[in-house]
């Protein structure tokens, strides 16, 4: 069983990773002047263009990072949660075992 809870540990983790990565990756969006978007006429249309498309992509991304992170939550919680059960069922089993003798 200390196999199992293990991965729910790491399971964990990852999950913990995932949520830190999904606030952290919105933030780190660079300004629209990094893409020109404070230069005039067509050149500063493209340039906020090209921002709005990034933050969107990274918008994306962080709520795809924040979703994994649940799904790997709720794994780890199905692993310990059957891990439990098998120390359960392996108690139940010795119990039955030393009374039948």
């Amino acid at each position: 069983m200390e196999t199992l809870r293990s991965l729910a540990v790491r399971l964990e983790a990852a999950s913990e990773t995932l949520t830190s990565l999904s606030h952290a990756a919105p933030a780190t969006d660079p300004p629209g002047v990094a893409f020109g978007g404070d230069a005039p006429g067509r050149a500063g249309e493209v340039g906020r263009a090209l921002h709005r498309q990034w933050t969107a992509a990274t918008g994306d991304r962080a709520r795809e990072a924040h979703l994994a992170a649940q799904q790997l939550a709720a794994v780890a919680a199905a692993v310990r949660s059957a891990a439990d059960n098998y120390v359960e069922t392996d108690q139940d089993a010795r119990w039955q075992f030393v009374g039948e003798t």
